[in-house]
């Protein structure tokens, strides 16, 4: 095991193609952290940085403090599962997981005993001679894991390790492969451009978009408090209004208004009377910054108008559709489409109908947006 430490990552392909931009975060030892974001951010080209398969064009990588940016990929201590798995559909399960063990020299006896440990951990003891051409989808994922762990890298490097799977059996595999590297206690780094595995997964979310790290850190604290409008977008939050601040409140005409917190307020550079451009609080207030709000869906209900229990906001229901004994809601906020949860009777408005969105006040998020 090992503490993973990115440093100022950069990595350019010609003039134009930046994949990845001053790129940094850390993975302490033991700890398990995704590297979440949509396809073309960067995941996999950082991935391929740490396990030496490229050269950043700047930036360095260390482990336990040591860089490891001049040692051939074999000498890094770093283990990748990749998303194909690449394993050998002429051997036996066996013969795969023992693969990198020979290539290593090591004595048989203990390639003999490493393979059954963990064969054993990933509840594949009783499949060891089988091809892997006759295995389940879910079975060759757990030879390729096995593989992967068998020479015991200081850190497992996995590219989409569920990425080919349907999610039945995605949701059936998440636990168990947090609960088999917790049970080896190897550093991980997990990409993913799915918010489900990383949240089942990790300890630690780093989110990225464009080459960048947007915000990295505890999973709990990622997703309840992400850094900026776009890293919320990408932890599953959407967008309720957006607008100026007026008499204290964020504005958007057509949709509603919320009320700035006080902590915003108070903490606001026009706050004390006077800012840079000169403004005294009120007119900063009435004109000044613009604000988009944000809410977690997990946190979101809609409700009839009038019941007093509304944030205010909301619009025409576009389409409902039953969820287990609820009922979700498409509604219309303006330009955009939220999907909402409905609990307030059995059967769900019809389409057309005006709705509220009810939100406890603590769990939005605002983000001022010229500091994004």
């Amino acid at each position: 095991m090992a503490t993973l430490e990115v440093n100022a990552l950069h990595r350019s392909f010609g003039a134009d193609v930046e994949a990845v931009r001053d790129a940094s975060f850390t993975v302490e030892d033991g700890r398990i952290a995704a590297l979440l974001g949509p396809s073309g951010c960067g995941k996999t080209t950082v991935l391929r940085l740490v396990a030496g398969l490229d050269r950043p064009n700047a930036g360095d990588i260390l482990l336990d403090g040591a860089s490891i940016l001049r040692r051939a990929p074999h000498e890094r201590g770093v283990g990748l599962m990749f998303q194909e798995l690449a394993l050998f559909p002429h051997m036996d399960v066996a013969r795969n997981v023992a693969f990198g063990l020979r290539m290593a020299k090591w004595p048989q006896q203990r390639q003999r005993d490493r393979v059954e440990e963990l064969l054993q951990l990933v509840g594949l003891s009783e499949l060891a001679a089988r091809r892997v051409d006759e295995l389940s989808g879910g079975e060759r994922q757990r030879v390729a894991l096995a593989r992967a762990l068998a020479p015991r890298p200081a850190v497992l490097l996995l590219d989409e390790p569920l990425g080919a799977l349907d999610e039945p059996l995605k949701a059936a595999l998440r636990p168990e492969l947090r609960a088999v590297l917790r049970a080896v206690g190897t550093t991980a780094l997990v990409v993913s451009h799915d918010l489900r595995d990383a949240s089942a997964i990790a300890d630690d979310l780093i989110v990225m978009d464009r080459g960048q790290v947007l915000h990295a850190g505890p999973l709990p604290d990622v997703v309840r408090h992400p850094a900026s409008a776009r890293a919320a977008e990408l932890v599953g939050y959407v967008t309720l209004l957006e607008g100026s601040v007026q008499e204290g409140a964020v504005v958007d005409p057509g949709i509603g208004r919320l009320e700035l917190p006080a902590s915003l307020l108070a903490s606001s550079p026009d706050a004390d009377g006077g800012d840079r451009d000169g403004r005294d609080r009120a007119g900063a207030y009435r004109g000044g910054a613009r604000y988009r709000v944000m809410a977690h869906p997990a946190a979101l209900l809609s409700v009839p108008p009038g019941t007093g229990a509304g944030l205010g906001i909301g619009g025409p229901v576009l389409a409902s559709r039953p969820d287990g004994p609820t009922t979700r809601l498409e509604v219309a906020l303006g330009p955009r489409r939220i999907d909402v949860r409905w609990e307030w009777d059995a059967d769900g408005p019809e389409e057309g109908t005006p709705v509220e969105l009810v939100a406890p006040p603590e769990t939005l998020r605002f983000f001022r947006l010229n500091d994004e």
